[in-house]
């Protein structure tokens, strides 16, 4: 993709950031990102923009527009990124045979235990895991599959290169040599909260199957699900180690809402 054409997409997704839908309908009208910035006036994303490209490729990092192959068809079923950053092997963001697992980041030892080895089982089944590189299970969902051999993407909350949760660059480029990592933020961007909210349907969309290894009722874990069960996902739930306790009653009320218990890889995949 020529430099204008691909500055042209990092500038719409500036303006459009959370108005994905608008940028559709502009991109059917006028057929060519490239056509968008000037039709609609926007004139102050031209240096952000030309400063973002520079980084990528300072960084080694992809910038996947919706013109390329290796964006996932499961990406529109809920507000597609316009672009995205990505660093590692793209080709893996396609896959079918997919797993979300999710959890919480102050996740109890058992949950961590179990985490471990049922997304190591996964990984050696040939199974993508997907997960949202937070403390707790995402970060130990990310490790498991990488020490079983496996590959696995991790979508941030935050930009690719911003060291967060601090001390996580060495683990975001091991993901790399073998998985993925993506965000919808440009390099470097901090975290908010609205961010990790946002990049739950995009941890959703890249599952074919989604588990919840432990999860309070106010967890964002019960968004991703939320979701997955939009995007026609199956969702899996360890089953609480304490009914009462507070910390596992988002997976007491996923499974009272129908979503199936699983106990091992098998019940998954």
């Amino acid at each position: 993709m020529q430099s204008d054409e691909m500055r042209a997409w990092v500038e719409c997704s500036l303006e459009f950031h959370g108005r994905e839908e608008g940028f559709a309908r502009l991109l059917k009208k006028h057929a060519s990102a490239q056509q968008i910035p000037h039709s609609c006036g926007i004139k102050d994303r031209h240096e952000t923009a030309e400063r973002i490209l520079a980084v990528c490729k300072k960084l080694g990092i992809s910038i996947i527009t919706q013109a390329d192959a290796c964006v996932p068809e499961s990406f529109y079923a809920s507000s597609a990124p316009i672009v995205f950053y990505a660093k590692g092997d793209t080709d893996i963001l396609t896959y079918k045979k997919t797993a979300g697992v999710i959890g919480a980041r102050k996740a109890a030892d058992s949950s961590l235990r179990i985490c471990s080895d049922i997304t190591g089982k996964l990984a050696k089944k040939g199974v993508v895991i997907v997960s949202g590189f937070a403390q707790g299970i995402d970060r130990c969902a990310h490790t498991s599959c990488i020490s079983c051999g496996g590959k696995t993407v991790a979508v941030l909350g935050c930009g690719i290169g911003y060291d967060y949760p601090k001390g996580s660059l060495e683990l975001e480029e091991k993901i790399a040599q073998s998985g993925a990592v993506i965000s919808e933020y440009p390099p470097l961007v901090p975290p908010k909260r609205e961010y990790f909210r946002r990049r739950n349907r995009l941890i959703a969309a890249l599952s074919q199957k989604l588990l919840i290894v432990e999860a309070s009722d106010k967890s964002g874990c019960l968004n991703t699900a939320g979701h997955a069960l939009q995007q026609g996902k199956d969702i899996f739930v360890i089953p609480p180690a304490d009914i009462r306790s507070q910390r596992f009653q988002g997976q007491v009320g996923l499974i009272r809402d129908g979503a199936a218990i699983a106990f091992e890889a098998e019940d998954i995949y």
